[in-house]
């Protein structure tokens, strides 16, 4: 058995000086730099642009990430660096065969309306999976999918959980810091949005005003009984994206989620602002290949693409030097898969993709891509590699299309025909077995949607699910990551990190491994 507690965690991050920067729960990410000691109270205003569609952190609903991890708790988080911390479980044990796992739970949790919270809890929420009614939740199916391999939840005791797998699960802990204990009480509203939900986290929500915001107040309840510092936080909800940076210079709010990267400068070179940008939650930019397509079913082919990319200028001129250029998918060493000498493997070499071309039998090469304004870096980076690729003799066509069209296109198997389209993808810092069993387009079998077939990359990618050694696993997914960049039937471009643009008197506001904030030691400088 390993067995995982706060004490040993943090003993073992002495050596390395992490430990004295660890809030006392939450999510590390990218700390601000706190000036002097927290300062108890306060509103903090915070904004994005769109409206509430789900409070259920089971939706994984990109527009509502940030009320997450304020409202609701886990068994174990794992932060920006990829390590576990004790949330409701102060205590771990995950048996040697991997086959199952038990927690000791804290005691005296409780959930906002004042009810205590137990181990059942947890085996109550498993059920909610093979309940019909709440079954037809999407978040529930995106759930049923990552607990596929829990064969069973059960308490021990009042405070003690277990959970047993089919098979062994080497990547448990990722699989669970997806895992926010909900309560569904009203199984036709698993949105939450007939009545706000009851949580175990810092803050409660109290109002919900459609296409306004959100109240979360403080819950004097929670069980670090110094945290939140804050008293209040409210989500705000603006139509315009582009109103988000006017709304923080006038002070109408402290924090907003930058929706313009073209906004990033302007605000770094203002004293009152900070720009915070964090790539925890692993979303790249990439280009589909239509493997389908000749003569992009020849690898010298899709590997001269690769080559042809200027990465290194796209990340300062069409991402304004807030992503980094990316071959590999798994750019952070929080990654099984990472390889220090993937992540830049493909550098600028125009010559070399012409040679790559000339021995693939291709000339005049013809190609469009379809670039959505939802993203105005893919139509930028396009722009830049369409100069490029005709100093080769190689003709791009750009486009711009709208929202549905540019996802109508990368839905289908044959992307409407066309051999390029530009994407995003994210989770590539969870653990490789995550990301494979959720980025399908990155699979070597039938659950490819656009074609690529390759037995070999499949049985790397279903070896390394289920092996219980560390390093062999490792080996294995770092294997996996050297065919995806040497195929090249995905092109990495740059990282997409979520980007904050703060006030300089908000302090300490962290990011967990999925890329949202964690407010508990948020304060604001008077």
């Amino acid at each position: 058995m390993k067995t995982f507690t706060r004490r040993s965690f943090v003993r073992s991050l002495l050596g390395t000086g992490l430990a004295s920067s660890l809030p006392l729960a939450g999510a590390v990410g990218l700390p601000s730099a706190a000036r002097g000691s927290p300062v108890k109270g306060g509103v903090l205003n915070y904004a994005e642009a769109g409206d509430f569609n789900d409070f259920n952190p089971w939706g994984f609903s990109a527009v509502n990430f940030e009320v997450y991890d304020q409202v609701f708790s886990r068994l174990l988080w794992k932060d920006g660096r990829g390590k576990e911390h004790p949330d409701l479980a102060e205590s771990w044990e995950i048996a040697s065969d991997k086959r199952s796992t038990r927690f000791k739970m804290r005691a005296n949790v409780k959930w906002h309306d004042g009810k205590e919270c137990t181990a059942q809890d947890f085996v109550t929420m498993f059920g909610y999976l093979k309940d019909s009614a709440i079954g037809k939740y999407p978040g529930a199916q995106k759930i049923q999918g990552l607990m596929s391999s829990v064969k069973e939840v059960r308490a021990v005791d009042k405070l003690t959980l277990e959970l047993l797998f089919d098979k062994p699960v080497p990547f448990v802990t990722d699989i669970l810091d997806y895992w926010f204990l909900v309560r569904i009480d009203d199984p036709t509203d698993p949105r939450f949005l007939k009545k706000v939900p009851a949580g175990t986290g810092p803050f409660r929500l109290t109002e919900w005003v459609p296409g306004q915001y959100a109240k979360l107040a403080r819950f004097p309840g929670y069980y670090q009984k110094d945290l939140p510092y804050l008293d209040q936080f409210v989500f705000k909800r603006l139509a315009q994206a582009e109103t988000l940076v006017p709304n923080l210079k006038s002070g109408a709010v402290d924090d907003v989620l930058i929706s313009s990267l073209a906004d990033v400068g302007p605000l770094q070179a203002d004293k009152r602002y900070a720009v915070e940008p964090s790539e925890n939650s692993g979303s790249v930019f990439n280009i589909i290949v239509n493997v389908r397509k000749p003569p992009f079913d020849k690898k010298e082919v899709r590997q001269a693409l690769s080559y042809s990319l200027n990465r290194a200028g796209m990340a300062q001129s069409a991402f304004f030097g807030v992503s980094r250029a990316v071959t590999s998918p798994f750019y952070s060493p929080s990654s099984l898969a990472y390889r220090a000498n993937l992540v830049g493997a493909h550098p600028f070499e125009l010559q070399r993709a012409a040679s790559l071309l000339e021995r693939a039998g291709v000339r005049n090469l013809e190609m469009t891509i379809n670039a959505t304004p939802a993203w105005p870096q893919m139509k930028l980076f396009s722009l830049i590699w369409q100069s490029d690729l005709a100093k080769i003799g190689v003709r791009l066509a750009v486009n711009e299309v709208e929202n549905a069209q540019f996802y109508d296109i990368g839905g289908s198997g044959d992307l409407r025909g066309f051999a390029l389209h530009p994407w995003i993808n994210a989770r590539t810092t969870r653990d490789p077995a995550i990301f494979f069993n959720t980025q399908y387009n990155y699979r070597g079998d039938d659950r490819n949607p656009y074609g690529y077939r390759n037995a070999q990359l499949e049985k790397l990618i279903s070896d390394g699910a289920v092996e219980t050694n560390v390093n062999r696993r490792r080996n294995l997914y770092q294997l996996a990551n050297e065919m995806i960049v040497d195929d090249g039937f995905m092109i990495q471009v740059a990282t997409n990190p979520r980007i904050w643009g703060r006030t300089a008197r908000l302090n300490d506001v962290d990011v967990d491994l999925n890329g949202n904030l964690f407010a508990a030691r948020a304060w604001l400088a008077r």
